[in-house]
């Protein structure tokens, strides 16, 4: 997902032979409308379809050893559906701390391979050709006190806190062999995995990303400042740029991009 790496675009001061710092707040008005210009840069830039074709691999090795899992796998064929189907909500700006939150969320991504397996899954032995079905459901993240200031007229972040998301894995297996178990069965243990991982590795892996995010981006926009920022994403989006999105917004709850 790109939608944050749009609305953080923003930049860092070189402070260098000792140059006074000058910090300011951007108005409310300024950062209604620097989201309003990335939500529309971001829709201008979703795909014009739903579905994509996905990269082939051949004999790609997975080992898990603590679910007792060695197999290799070749998939072709490979196609992504829903790419473009992505659902901007819960905007909120405060109006004391100018501290803005919303979610973002893709929902329903599903992906689809022709695959080619031999070895093991969670213990049973799995051979033959079939396709493997993988449905994501409300994968995304809440993004909540993204706040920005200028410095020395350059826009930049000054916090901002990142929580992924995931509603649910759905995995659909079919023409493969599978010793021991169904292979509706194995499908089940390979979401149980998948959904027991995220829930490990959430709490860090937000943190890791909104850390990469905010500085990613503060570097990338060093020298602009708010109303550059906006103006640049008008320039480039491919629409009206004149759509007041948050008005829009008030008017319901979430807005399908």
């Amino acid at each position: 997902m790109q939608f944050l790496s749009a609305l953080v675009l923003v930049a860092s001061v070189a402070v260098g032979h000792c140059v006074p710092i000058n910090n300011a707040s951007p108005t409310a008005d300024q950062i209604k409308e620097l989201t309003g210009a990335t939500v529309l840069f971001y829709n201008s830039a979703l795909p014009n379809t739903s579905s994509a074709p996905q990269p082939s691999f051949v004999n790609e090795r997975l080992r898990i050893p603590e679910v007792d899992t060695d197999i290799t796998v070749t998939g072709k064929n490979g196609k992504a559906y829903g790419i473009n189907q992505v659902l901007f909500s819960r905007y909120e700006l405060d109006a004391s701390t100018l501290a803005t939150k919303f979610r973002l969320t893709n929902l329903n991504l599903t992906r689809v391979y022709d695959v080619e397996l031999e070895g093991k899954l969670f213990g049973h032995k799995v051979s033959g050709e079939g396709v493997i079905r993988q449905e994501i459901l409300g994968e995304g993240y809440d993004v909540s006190n993204l706040r920005f200031e200028e410095i020395n007229n350059s826009l930049q972040i000054a916090s901002l806190e990142l929580n992924l998301l995931l509603g649910n894995v759905i995995v659909d297996l079919e023409g493969v062999t599978v010793d021991g178990i169904s292979v509706q069965q194995l499908g089940k243990l390979i979401e149980n995995y998948l959904l027991t991982k995220f829930d490990e590795t959430k709490e860090e892996q937000s943190k890791m990303i909104g850390d990469m995010m905010k500085s990613q981006f503060n570097k990338s926009w060093t020298g602009y400042s708010t109303d550059e920022v906006i103006q640049w994403l008008r320039d480039h989006t491919n629409g009206s740029g004149q759509m007041d999105f948050i008005q829009k917004h008030n008017n319901s709850s979430a807005r399908v991009l």
